[in-house]
Formats: structure tokens, sequence, C-alpha cells
């Protein structure tokens, strides 16, 4: 854990707050999260903090706790506790139909995962209770190109809150091979994959997210020539060539790592660490269980993953693979979907106290444990 003042970006918050006046602490609608610790954008925890949040649900300051006015309102987290963006159960269908079908078509451009998100789906509001506040879905990768991705706010109920338009979901895999159409073979794929490259109109080459699960996959990925990688989901073994990707700027998703579980993928994921690719932790709702983001986290770090590392995982990066760029952050203009848990979100015994849902509270622990939170009168 960092102290305050050994991070940049703080400081920065914190000149850009004062020098801006009492204003821009001010609004109407302000409330304070007072004397908490932070999970930063680098997944760093920096301890004594206050997060400032507007009545329209944004984080408007993050600063020492003992810089905020006393005159605001504050919620004061118990000591110890940390508050978080929110988890994002990435690549898993949380909320998703049946109708999340592709396949049929080996390059679908016009799919939308958006469309076959229930809103009503009950079990976007338990993932909630367990500090899940994102989900984002994708068809299955049965194509080269299955349509792009979508991300929701787990809320049931109303209208679906969409939090980014999605990128394109791609496959260079198994599951994209098929007897009624090409491709028939691996060496037909890779081929449609250079030619693709080579011939279509560099606009519709978006970097998106690469299904590529398997050693085979993922080496075969980088020798068709990307001229930007895209983000890779890859599980992996002892054969894959993680270490091709060092000096790259690569992303790979990765898990859900099961407890007692296969070791190889979790063995793959600390090498590509090590070579300074930035990990993703990949979801799996509801067919696995509402801790495996956490207990992918904690497996993850138990094998020697640095702990700031695992924290980008659950957080900032699986936003950043799936292009919303207003949440997995607590800095000022992202939206106020918080988390917080009475310790380290990576320590398995930490418990989720209380959640913000774009600035609206929504009480999870019993009142007795968060009796601190309480609006003073």
């Amino acid at each position: 854990m960092r102290s305050f003042r050994n991070l940049p970006w703080l400081l920065l918050l914190t000149c850009l707050s004062a020098s801006s006046g009492d204003a821009a602490l001010h609004p109407g609608g302000d409330s304070v999260i007072s004397g908490v610790g932070v999970v930063a954008p680098d997944g760093s925890i920096c301890q004594g903090m206050a997060v400032v949040v507007s009545g329209e649900g944004r984080i408007v300051a993050v600063i020492p706790a003992d810089q905020i006015d006393p005159a605001m309102v504050q919620m004061n987290a118990p000591e110890g506790s940390v508050l978080t963006p929110g988890l994002h159960d990435l690549l898993g269908s949380l909320g998703a139909t049946g109708e999340l079908t592709a396949g049929t078509i080996l390059i679908d451009s016009e799919l939308r995962a958006a469309a076959a998100f229930d809103p009503t789906d009950p079990r976007l509001e338990d993932a909630a209770r367990h500090g899940i506040l994102h989900t984002t879905i994708a068809a299955r990768p049965t194509g080269l190109l299955n349509g792009t991705t979508a991300t929701f706010l787990c809320k049931s109920g109303g209208l679906g809150e969409q939090l980014a338009q999605g990128k394109p979901y791609y496959a260079l895999a198994q599951t994209a091979l098929n007897r009624s159409r090409q491709p028939t073979s691996r060496a037909a794929m890779v081929s449609m994959w250079r030619d693709w490259l080579a011939n279509s109109d560099k606009s519709e080459q978006i970097p998106g997210i690469l299904y590529c699960p398997d050693a085979i996959d993922l080496r075969q990925s980088l020798d068709v020539g990307w001229s930007e990688l895209p983000v890779m989901v890859h599980s992996g073994d002892a054969r894959s060539p993680v270490d091709r990707l060092a000096g790259r700027e690569a992303m790979l998703i990765v898990g859900p790592f099961p407890e007692g579980g296969d070791r190889a993928p979790v063995r793959t994921a600390l090498q590509a660490a090590q070579v300074g690719v930035e990990l993703a932790f990949s979801g799996g709702l509801p067919a696995a269980s509402v801790d495996h983001l956490r207990t992918s986290a904690a497996i993850a770090v138990a094998a020697g993953l640095d702990a700031d590392a695992a924290r980008r995982a659950l957080f900032s990066n699986p936003a950043r693979a799936c292009g919303a760029s207003e949440i997995g952050i607590i800095e000022p203009g992202a939206r106020a979907d918080l988390v917080l848990f009475s310790a380290d979100p990576l320590d398995p015994a930490a418990t989720v106290i209380q959640v913000w849902r774009g600035g609206e509270r929504m009480r999870v622990a019993a009142p007795g444990v968060v009796s601190d939170l309480e609006v003073p009168e």
C-alpha cells in the first residue's frame, strides 16, 4: 500500500481541487465518502482519502480526508475499508439472453450483443450485491468476426444502461471451424485472416478483442500481421509464446482461475505479466460463482502476481479492454460506480459493505455493520 504523497496522479488532483476553489466541492447534492483507502488507477491503495460524489452520480474529486470542509455531508468509512471501482464480469453472459449467437456468417459485423441484453435479469442485482457492477457480453466466438461486444451496468428493471459502444469480437481458434462452411481447417482459417488483414479496408480493422485461447491460437495470431494488437483472450499452457509480447502494448484477458483447477493458465498469466503484459480477469457469470473474479485475483497473487497488477486486472484493465472510458477508475469525471470493501479486495476474507451505482447507494451489509456510513443528521 502506498501513501498519498507517493502518487503523482493524486497530487495533481489535489492541486486541481485547491486551485478551483470551494465551488468545485460544493455544488448541490455533493456527498463525501471519507477516511477510506482508495484503489488508484495504477492498482495501488492510497490511505486516508476522501472521494467527493456529485448529485449527478459523478466523481468530483479524490483528495486527502483532512482537506474536506467539515460542513459537507460526509459518510465516514469503517477503519481499514477500501473503496474500489465496481468489479467487471468481462465476457461472461450475465444479462445476456439465448439470442446471443453467431457463426452462421463467417464475418458478421452487424451482430450487436447489446440487442441481447435483458435488463430484467434478477441475477444482475445479485451480482451487484457482491460488488460486480459491470457486465460485458459477447456472442459465442464461432466466426472470424462475431459482431460487437456490449457493456452494461448491473441493475435490474427499466432500460439497460449501456456504458460502452462495444468492440469487434474476433476469433482465431478451433471454435471458428465449421464443416458446413469455410473455414473447415486451421490452415484455411489462418489464410483467411492474413488475406483480410492484407486486403481489407484498414478502417475496418478496428483493434477489438480476439479470442485465441490455446497456445497454437496465440502463436498463429501473432504471425498473421496485426498492425495493432487486439486485446487477446488467452488461457494457454507451457507452450504459449507470451514472451513474444514483450515490448508491445499488449493485454491478455485471462481466467477464471477456479480453486483446485489447472495451474497452467495461472503460470501463463504470470509469465505474460513478467514480460510487461497487462492482464484483465475474465467473467463467467452466471455459470460461475459470484466470487470468481476475486478468487482469480487471489490465486494469481498467491502464485506471484504483483498485487497492484492484480487490482488493475480487476478494475481498470477490464474497462480498457471493452472500451469503457468512464468506469474502472476512481478519478474526477468518472461514473460513481463504487464498491466499499471491508479490506483490500484481494483478501478473500474482505466483504462488500456498500455499493454505489451512478452515485445511488445500495445497502449490502447488515445495518449494524455499516453504522459509520450513515449520513449524520
